[in-house]
């Protein structure tokens, strides 16, 4: 590979931004994180973020006609406005969310248009569960354990399919779909196309105009906010025809002798008391990203995925999922004939401090469909460099080799 690119990565001291690093680990080697596909660590700037709103900000946001309740207000719908225009959306069009499996179903149970839905079988269970099984049509993979576009397409054709939800990044081989392809065809036979963004939304800023889908969904702890916050954009008029399913405080103008009149998108979908500081929290971890060069943020993490995949290929008996591909990024899954995933995780956990990714990673279909069992996995972010690569590989190599004793 081309070693040029180096030049390009972050800089190390990034890491500093971000205390969980200095934590000790088991083993009294320093952390090692490579399971950020999971779930990112945080940096500094959200985690002061967060303690000040809960000391200045802790009122009754839209209800509360109070200085707190104004603070609250203001910071809430300001975090709104930094969340739309970093993906290219209105205010209007940003609903706060738990997460992304929680965006997904909201549009489940409220899209009126009961037809078909069509999805993949490379997906996360949470676009494979949240349709429902008798009107959901799962497409088989790629032989690779890539998306099918081409059955997709044949599926539209036939004009009985309301939804096509696709993972815009595959969360196990980092595959990612032709979306302009599938998305002209979708809206050709009256269908909307719906994208689960949990792994490309830590890349940078997602173009929602430029993709062309209808809703998009991510989750604010794969970008370094706290848990609890998920993002559901939609377009003004899909927004619209979306039901209300989730009923409570906080989203009708008026309840008057059992006659309801909802507010206005979005906060007609936000019902309960919201997640004010999990809601600050996100917007600070969009303006620490929005700090970096995006196009070396994306060239930093590309780097990290091909030369992790190369070294991976060095270790013996090794299976690698995720192919270093133009139309592939994030993480990088992989399995070693007749070695246990858990085993190594575990060890690399307990006696080299590396925290990583073993199992099904939320994607059982796509392992039953490549006739494998639980898989292990490596995934990035800003914090990390080359060099936490080399360790982890060379751990692995020495676990590896501890364990075919």
């Amino acid at each position: 590979m081309n070693t040029s690119n180096i030049s390009r990565l972050l800089p190390a001291s990034l890491a500093g931004d971000f205390p969980a690093l200095a934590q000790p680990t088991p083993s009294g080697k320093p952390l090692v994180y490579l399971d950020s596909a999971a779930t990112a660590l945080r940096p500094r700037s959200v985690i002061d973020a967060v303690v000040d709103a809960m000391v200045t900000r802790t009122g009754g946001v839209h209800r509360s006609v109070n200085f707190l309740g104004d603070r609250a207000t203001q910071a809430y719908e300001e975090s709104r406005l930094i969340v739309a225009r970093w993906i290219g959306g209105l205010e209007n069009e940003v609903v706060f969310t738990r997460n992304t499996t929680d965006s997904l179903n909201l549009i489940a149970q409220g899209w009126p248009d009961r037809r078909r839905v069509l999805t993949s079988a490379t997906d996360h269970h949470s676009s494979l569960l949240s349709w429902g099984a008798s009107r959901t049509t799962s497409i088989r993979p790629r032989i690779d354990g890539s998306v099918d576009e081409l059955t997709i397409l044949n599926e539209l054709a036939q004009g009985d399919v309301a939804i096509v939800c696709l993972s815009h990044v595959s969360n196990v081989t980092g595959h990612m779909p032709n979306i302009g392809a599938i998305v002209e065809q979708a809206h050709r036979h009256g269908a909307i196309l719906v994208l689960d963004a949990a792994q490309s939304a830590p890349h940078g800023p997602l173009d929602t105009q430029a993709l062309g889908c209808d809703f998009l969904a991510f989750s604010g702890h794969k970008l370094g906010s706290p848990a609890g916050i998920g993002v559901l954009w939609g377009k003004s008029e899909c927004l619209t025809r979306l039901e209300v399913v989730s009923k409570g405080g906080g989203i009708v103008q008026s309840l008057r002798g059992g006659e309801i009149k909802y507010k206005d998108d979005p906060w007609r979908l936000e019902p309960g008391t919201p997640a004010i500081e999990s809601v600050i929290g996100l917007a600070a971890a969009v303006d620490y990203l929005q700090e970096l060069d995006f196009e070396r943020l994306a060239e930093h993490l590309k780097f990290l995925r091909s030369y992790a995949i190369e070294k991976l290929s060095s270790l013996p008996k090794i299976r690698i999922l995720s192919p270093d591909a133009q139309d592939s990024m994030g993480p990088v899954s992989f399995y070693f004939d007749g070695l246990p995933s858990h085993v190594i995780a575990r060890g690399l956990s307990d006696s080299y401090g590396v925290c990583i990714r073993s199992g099904f990673q939320c994607a059982e279909p796509l392992h039953q469909f490549l006739g494998i069992g639980p898989t292990l996995r490596l995934s990035f972010f800003v914090y990390n460099q080359v060099s936490d690569i080399d360790f982890t590989i060379e751990s692995i190599r020495s676990l590896v080799s501890l364990n075919a004793r």
